[in-house]
């Protein structure tokens, strides 16, 4: 009789035990997810080069996240994540405010609406050829 209660708790503990692999498993999984969806955001988008505002306003997007915005000859450096259709620019320099903007890129023309940061407005980069 007691071998067998034993026995009961064992298979309880076994199947607790499984449950809470299961569990870590798929947390495991869907951060993976999480992480590779993030960085094909950025390792394989569209924006990596140079767009023109002006002449003499550009930005520089490369494939790691890094990037600078250029006014005149001063050069404002900059790191950016993309999410789905927003483009988040977060300046090493402080003085500069971090901003946030919808775009959208088609054909070699970026198109940016300003959100949280900035003035707001639409901005009209073209792709520079090299």
């Amino acid at each position: 009789m007691q071998n067998k209660k034993k026995h009961k708790q064992t298979f309880k503990i076994i199947i607790i035990l499984l449950i809470i692999i299961m569990i870590a498993v798929g947390i495991t999984i869907a951060i993976i997810n999480n992480n590779d969806n993030n960085s094909t955001n950025i390792e394989n988008n569209t924006l990596i080069g140079t767009f023109i505002y002006n002449e003499n306003v550009k930005y520089e997007f490369d494939n790691n996240g890094k990037g600078a915005m250029y006014d005149n000859e001063t050069k404002y450096e900059y790191s950016y994540t993309i999410n789905e259709n927003k483009l988040i620019l977060d300046f090493e320099n402080e003085a500069v405010h971090d901003a946030t903007y919808r775009f959208e890129l088609e054909n070699g023309t970026l198109t940016l609406n300003g959100e949280e940061g900035t003035m707001g407005g639409k901005y009209i980069l073209e792709k520079e050829s090299k």
